[in-house]
């Protein structure tokens, strides 16, 4: 069985390709031109230029497998312009900002940067070659895209840690993104404590950043974030200004401030204005060397914008604030439509803040999929373009090393050749089974945000037969394996991703044991059925076991999900199946499978004597409710009829109208669409207890888990348990 696409392997044959070397540059470059040939890696190189030549490129060169001589090796020409070392090639340099020229020939190589910038990002280039093992002869001008291009650390829950940023911080500079925003919401001097200095040993970590940051050509931009509690006075005013000093006196040299999440006082447009405004003044015009601020607004998307708010600030702020955007809501994808609303209200271009692959609000999920859905063609649209990561700052990479791709070269980026191409950069020696793992770890299930992302499990979800659903599942267990084995070549990303690889595995014992289960049940065999299905409780109890970061002091521990919508569905829906299915046949062992609070069929629904009833039976009409009244229908009883059947999906109880068949949602009425609110197994099934005769009836997990209560003569909804319905069988 195919299971997945071959990965680039090209750069490993000994003929060579230009073609592969093209795919290996990330990001792809503007302008690549080949000649047939290569140079020998390992020969002797004299280094020209790099007396005053941007240090940081130089010290990154040095540390690749070149073998430096003095004279009468190959010459390697370094520098900016105009600098005397590249002067021959000041005409081919492009004139952008971060842009390099780049040229292999038989003779020399040449390393020409519009600046310091420029110049790393060259020799970034020539790493990634000298890395695949071969020196091709090329010609190549680049430059960025966008301007500025990264991460926005801004998600909830645990923040990364010291050793997490100044990883990112190497993998940033190798994937030319400039940018990264310190804004974690669980920094208390950052949000809750605002106005106090750092004491000394969390300013000296926070200066090893910045230092390191630099290095690697990125932007530290450190944010603040005061609304939650800032009086619109001088004083304040001054504390933020205050605040700043401390900051740039740490060696940082770009600011932002936060207003996003507030409401009230602190969420007031011109009062904003006036802030950003006093702060341009005071702090950043007073040093030549800060950049201008970036604000994320109090409506920072579509979805949330109301009144003059957003007017406001872009006619009373100064135009070189930059303010930060999700798009058309919270979470979402951004096109050319969307900034062309945003841009011509704010008076300038918009900062985009995009909310993916953070996963603060499906914190069960890794979000490891293809990063797709934004339009190629919003370059000259943006001011910035960064991306809120998960909290697992490994994993993350997966997604950030297409934004690097994005950013950089935006007409050109595929987002299918950008995740191949990060399987093999993130986990060169385990690249097939963490491709693997990562298709099923792509959706982010059901959210109050709404964006899903399409293909996870796809070779799984096409599998026609349960022979090739077996494979999957062996396959499953094999790939984690290996995984958990390759920990030593990769401890970080292992670490962080281990409790979903474990689920991954245990899922696919509980897979491969509900296909024994249905061989079983084929056979006659119910002694090896009930066999299967106890090991099949024991792996699914250890999976449920799973915990990531449970650890004293995390903010946030998340149960693994994987594959939450495609196989985890499938293999809970087969085993369910497969119990009724025995239930029908046997007793032997029935005694250890989960208690029907009731058993499939047809009943009324009772509360204080009197009956539920479908009131407006017709069965094409949408959004009504469904009625409690005092007398019996001896005319049309199947409105008072609901048939009561265990979900096998979900392993609760589907509620539905005899008469005109129509489900009950999760708020109490029949659906509100037939389209917009189809049947749901997760939102619209129901646990049903029994307590003394009578029952309580609670949504479903993903509704909220409310229980129904009496709203008069309508179904209400409830936090509190509520045992006050009967349940009585049809005769």
């Amino acid at each position: 069985m195919n299971i997945l696409k071959p990965l680039l392997t090209l750069f490993l044959t000994a003929a060579f390709s230009a073609s592969a070397f093209g795919q290996l540059l990330t990001p792809e470059p503007q302008d690549l031109k080949w000649t047939r040939g290569e140079l020998s890696v390992s020969q002797p190189i004299t280094l020209v230029g790099y007396q005053t030549a941007d240090q940081d490129a130089v010290a990154a060169l040095k540390q690749g497998p070149f073998q430096f001589v003095n004279k009468g090796g190959l010459k390697l020409i370094i520098g900016e312009r105009g600098d005397k070392a590249v002067k021959a090639y000041k005409k081919l340099i492009p004139e952008k900002a971060e842009g390099y020229y780049l040229k292999i020939t038989p003779n020399e190589i040449v390393i020409a940067g519009a600046d310091e910038s420029g110049t790393f990002y060259g020799v970034q280039s020539l790493l990634q070659m000298l890395n695949a093992g071969r020196l091709p002869l090329v010609e190549i001008t680049d430059f960025p895209s966008v301007e500025c291009r990264g991460v926005i650390e801004g998600f909830y829950g645990n923040p990364w840690s010291h050793e997490d940023r100044l990883r990112q911080f190497d993998f940033y500079g190798k994937t030319k993104m400039n940018t990264y925003v310190f804004g974690p919401k669980d920094d208390p001097y950052h949000r809750a404590r605002w106005r106090e200095p750092y004491p000394k040993k969390e300013a000296a970590r926070l200066k090893e950043l910045v230092d390191a940051a630099h290095r690697n050509k990125v932007k530290f931009v450190w944010a603040i974030h005061p609304a939650g509690d800032i009086k619109w006075c001088l004083e304040d005013s001054v504390n933020v200004a205050n605040k700043l000093e401390k900051m740039y006196d740490l060696g940082i040299r770009s600011f932002a401030v936060f207003f996003d999440d507030v409401w009230g006082e602190g969420a007031r447009g011109e009062k904003q204005a006036g802030l950003l405004n006093y702060l341009t003044d005071v702090f950043v015009r007073k040093h030549h060397d800060v950049e201008p601020l970036i604000m994320c607004p109090s409506q920072y998307n579509k979805g949330w914008s109301h009144g003059d708010y957003l007017n406001t600030l872009g006619t009373q702020m100064y135009p070189e604030v930059r303010i930060m955007w999700t798009g058309n809501s919270v979470v979402d994808m951004i096109e050319a439509d969307d900034m062309e609303w945003i841009n011509g209200q704010i008076k300038r271009k918009a900062f985009i803040w995009l909310n993916y692959p953070v996963n603060d609000y499906c914190q069960s999920r890794l979000l490891m999929g293809k990063t797709y859905g934004n339009g190629l063609d919003i370059a000259d649209m943006v001011s910035g373009f960064c991306s809120n990561p998960m909290e697992y700052a490994e994993a993350s990479k997966v997604s950030l090393y297409s934004i690097a791709d994005y950013t950089w070269n935006m007409p050109k980026y595929d987002s299918e050749k950008s995740w191949e191409r990060a399987m093999d950069a993130l986990m060169p020696t385990a690249k097939r089974s963490f491709e693997f793992f990562c298709a099923d770890n792509i959706d982010l299930g059901k959210t109050g945000h709404g964006l899903r992302r399409k293909g996870e499990s796809a070779i799984f979800a096409s599998a026609n037969n349960d022979d090739n659903r077996g494979i999957y599942f062996a396959m499953m267990q094999q790939y984690a394996a290996q995984l958990l084995a390759d920990s030593v070549n990769h401890p970080e990303m292992l670490r962080e991703i281990k409790p979903w690889v474990e689920s991954w595995s245990l899922l696919g014992q509980r897979g491969n044991l509900a296909l024994n289960m249905q061989n079983s049940l084929d056979d006659f065999d119910s002694i090896a059925f009930i066999g299967q299905y106890k090991a099949y409780l024991k792996a699914t109890q250890a999976q449920k076991a799973i915990t990531s970061r449970d650890y004293e002091g995390s903010i946030v521990k998340a149960k693994p999900v994987v594959s939450g919508d495609v196989i985890t569905p499938w293999v809970e829906e087969k085993v369910n199946t497969l119990i009724k299915d025995y239930r029908k046949r046997y007793t032997y062992g029935s005694d250890i499978f989960p208690v029907q609070s009731i058993a499939d069929g047809e009943y009324f629904i009772k509360v204080n004597g009197l009956y539920l009833t479908d009131a407006q039976a017709q069965a094409d009409r949408t959004g009504d409710r469904p009625e409690f009244v005092k007398d019996r229908d001896v005319i049309n009883p199947q409105r008072q009829q609901w048939l009561i059947e265990q979900e096998p999906k979900t392993g609760r109880y589907k509620i539905t109208n005899k008469q005109d068949g129509r489900y009950i949602n999760e708020r109490g009425t029949f659906w509100a669409s037939k389209t917009s609110n189809p049947y749901d197994a997760q939102w619209h099934t129901f646990t049903l207890t029994k307590q003394d005769g009578k029952y309580s009836i609670q949504c479903g997990g993903d509704a909220g888990k409310k229980f129904w209560s009496l709203d008069g003569n309508h179904i209400g909804n409830s936090q509190e348990e509520q045992l006050i319905f009967e349940i009585v069988p049809v005769k």
